[in-house]
């Protein structure tokens, strides 16, 4: 939930895709929750940051089922809250999910996503068949994927091209196809519609008619099935159009002219039912990537994502896939598989998981679990990688990476951020920092690191995780500059560089940052302070305003 909350700083709108494959909660499959659920409507709001409003309906939703329900409601709705705000207008969201939790997926998502914007519930076959345990006893074969659209009036499916109209004949009118005036339809009896079976007369030069004239040639529609059939038009609509008409073969046919407004592609849709994308399939990839097996049970398969990815994506754009239950990487790998369909290395990701402790899960563990959990374990320790589910995450993005290079040459690179608490003894620096002692703390920055504030302030202004922010050389320190902020992090500013800042700014026309942050331990020095307001305002005289902001 704070990665979410971090990455709404810059992507909130710029997410064309989101899929997730959320724990289903089985009583088995690690999701953690307690058996009870006593928060009130102020501890809510505090600890999911949200309004009192949507604390209120949490609580109404929570109190619709069991604690474990409950728990696992409370759990999803602020991160789907957050999800829905990260989705570009046209985008949409492809849930996982099984039987225990579908129905309280669906309130949660008309909730958040209102019900105008579900899309469908695609069962998918998790396996090819099934066998009972016992005589009396089914045994379910499916799970579902949930599809809402961020704003379903917005956006819209892709489909598959599989021909195109063609216009072979052409008269003064222009290029034109053919179909049957016959309904050739299941029920295109002339008992169904009594009124669309009549004679069709037509005369030498060409001219069509339902007025009787024996000099002409007469047709009737053919036998359907046995008896007799009709045409598609009324009569009235054949006396307003007859002149489309044409006679092909001996059969009346329509004439279908081309039109620039026509699209002239004919297109198919896929159906809701994803069948041979089954569990099996997702443990063979792991296992193709990986000499070791049993890393993973039953991961996704790369062609489910796939699925999901090709019903939403233009070939043509810039999009942005998020998934924030990366698990075992498969949304990673999906999208390279589709950059390479396409050609083109449009498409990028973003994954989020926690740092599981496998030591700690093996211990709760037991059976078929646990054993997976001992293979993870042994693997990363025979590669040297400290013992966390996101560890085993990366290596396959790396290893899928490398398979992937082989077939087409894009830049698989990709990096890896984390989400840190500041230790104790940071923490109580911060909290008895006292900016009146004029004295600079540079052992908080050390701490912390440049690098760690910079990219924290880049993404909280919008500049997202992956930009660079270019080292600007004042007389000797340095600072660094991106879009409309330069920042200044590091101790030792005085005022031999803030004469060279201003100086870049009256000579350098390129450098025109509208906003200075400091970060406010290394300048606790009010003098250096003042002095940089009051230069600011002389700036004004060339039509610069420039504020200034300290930030802790």
């Amino acid at each position: 939930l704070d990665a979410l909350k971090h990455l709404s700083k810059s992507y909130a709108g710029q997410v064309k895709c989101i899929y997730i494959d959320p724990p289903y909660n089985t009583g088995s499959d690690g999701f953690v929750y307690k058996d009870s659920f006593n928060f009130t409507s102020k501890e809510l709001q505090e600890k999911l940051s949200i309004t009192e409003n949507e604390a209120n309906r949490i609580l109404n939703l929570t109190s619709r089922g069991s604690a474990s329900h409950s728990a696992w409601l409370t759990f999803m709705y602020p991160r789907l809250k957050v999800a829905r705000d990260l989705l570009k207008e046209n985008g949409g969201i492809f849930i996982s999910i099984d039987d225990n939790e579908l129905y309280n997926l669906k309130y949660i998502c008309d909730e958040i996503f209102g019900p105008e914007n579900f899309v469908g519930i695609a069962p998918r076959k998790t396996k090819g068949s099934a066998t009972t345990k016992g005589e009396n006893e089914l045994q379910n074969i499916t799970d579902y994927v949930m599809i809402y659209f961020n704003q379903k009036t917005g956006a819209s499916f892709n489909k598959n091209i599989v021909g195109k109209k063609t216009y072979p004949y052409h008269d003064e009118k222009g290029d034109y196809y053919t179909v049957p005036l016959q309904d050739n339809g299941p029920d295109g009896t002339r008992a169904a519609r009594p009124r669309l079976y009549y004679p069709i007369y037509v005369s030498s030069d060409g001219t069509f008619s339902i007025k009787e004239n024996k000099d002409c040639k007469v047709y009737l529609p053919k036998k359907h099935k046995h008896t007799d059939g009709r045409w598609m038009w009324s009569p009235e609509k054949f006396e307003r159009d007859c002149e489309y008409l044409t006679i092909e073969n001996d059969e009346v046919k329509i004439k279908h002219y081309y039109s620039e407004n026509e699209d002239i592609n004919k297109y198919e849709k896929e159906i809701l039912w994803i069948d041979k994308f089954y569990n099996k399939k997702g443990t063979d990839e792991v296992n193709a990537l990986f000499s070791e097996k049993g890393l993973f049970s039953n991961p996704k398969p790369v062609e489910l994502i796939d699925w999901c990815l090709k019903l939403l994506l233009d070939d043509k754009e810039n999009n942005l896939v998020l998934d924030f239950f990366g698990g075992s990487g498969t949304t990673a790998q999906a999208v390279m598989e589709f950059n390479k369909k396409i050609g083109s290395n449009n498409n990028k990701f973003i994954l989020v998981q926690l740092p599981e402790d496998l030591l700690n899960n093996v211990e709760e563990a037991n059976g078929t679990g646990k054993v997976m959990l001992e293979n993870q374990i042994n693997f990363l320790k025979s590669i040297n990688k400290p013992l966390f589910l996101d560890e085993l995450g990366q290596e396959r993005i790396k290893r899928a990476s490398n398979y992937y290079k082989d077939i087409q040459d894009f830049d698989y690179g990709f990096k890896h951020f984390t989400l840190v608490e500041p230790n104790k003894n940071t923490l109580d620096k911060l909290l008895n920092f006292d900016e009146k002692q004029f004295l600079t703390d540079e052992n908080i920055l050390k701490e912390f690191g440049k690098d760690t504030v910079l990219s924290t302030w880049l993404n909280d202004d919008g500049y997202g995780l992956t930009c660079t922010a270019e080292e600007i050389d004042l007389n000797g320190y340095k600072a660094y500059y991106k879009g409309n902020h330069l920042y200044l992090i590091n101790p030792g500013f005085d005022n031999t560089h803030i004469a060279a800042l201003f100086e870049k700014y009256s000579n350098d026309k390129q450098f025109n940052p509208e906003n200075i942050i400091l970060f406010g331990y290394s300048f606790v020095a009010w003098s250096i302070r003042e002095t940089l307001n009051t230069n600011l305002k002389q700036l004004k005289s060339i039509n610069k305003n420039v504020n200034v902001d300290v930030r802790y």
